[in-house]
């Protein structure tokens, strides 16, 4: 290499290009609306590439649905493996589970934005939610959390609050100037705020 040459950053897989590109298209125009050619041109594929790879254009859609399956809850379902031992416990993961699944998120927002558009049914995602309140009853049936607690409401309602949080992430940036995918401070004070609400509330307690 000469002196003045830059490094040659290596070639994305055209696998994952179309994947890419097809999650910016699908998250923008919707499933039905992109063509293959489409997706083709904007990754910088052949038009037989959709088929060499996935066989169809559904086969591309479930193939980015395998990816934020797979990229998005295997660390949280980890956190949420074994019962907590103790309140402390209990406190700590359930902020991980808040940083580690909202990074991941944002991490695969366009694949996210496409999930929810097509209303789509992942299996990870139903088996996140089931070990998630799993996690809460078992804290419960050790003292840790009230024992009047609907855990299946509020394990939806955490989750719904980080899944809000990637999708709107644009529009925090527009209207506040809040850059959630960079700040990296914010979000860990978000994480923070949102776990605080859940376990104490905002009003005093007796």
């Amino acid at each position: 290499m000469k002196p003045n040459d830059a490094p040659v950053a290596p070639k994305v897989p055209a696998r994952d290009r179309l994947i890419e590109a097809a999650s910016a298209l699908f998250a923008e125009k919707g499933f039905g609306s992109v063509s293959v050619r489409e997706i083709c041109k904007a990754a910088g594929t052949s038009i037989n590439m959709v088929h060499h790879y996935f066989g169809s254009k559904d086969g591309l859609r479930d193939a980015i649905f395998e990816r934020y399956d797979q990229n998005v809850y295997v660390v949280p379902m980890r956190l949420l493996q074994n019962p907590a031992a103790s309140a402390e416990d209990l406190a700590a993961r359930l902020l991980l589970v808040f940083e580690t699944t909202l990074e991941a998120c944002l991490a695969e927002r366009a694949v996210l934005m496409v999930v929810l558009r097509e209303q789509a049914e992942l299996d990870t995602l139903q088996a996140f939610q089931a070990r998630f309140v799993s996690f809460l009853e078992e804290a419960k049936a050790a003292g840790y959390v009230r024992q009047d607690l609907d855990c299946a409401m509020i394990s939806g309602a955490m989750l719904d609050r980080i899944l809000s949080q990637a999708q709107f992430a644009p529009w925090m940036l527009k209207t506040a100037g809040i850059d959630v995918q960079n700040d990296t401070e914010y979000r860990r004070r978000w994480c923070a705020a949102n776990l605080d609400l859940f376990l104490n509330g905002i009003v005093p307690r007796d």
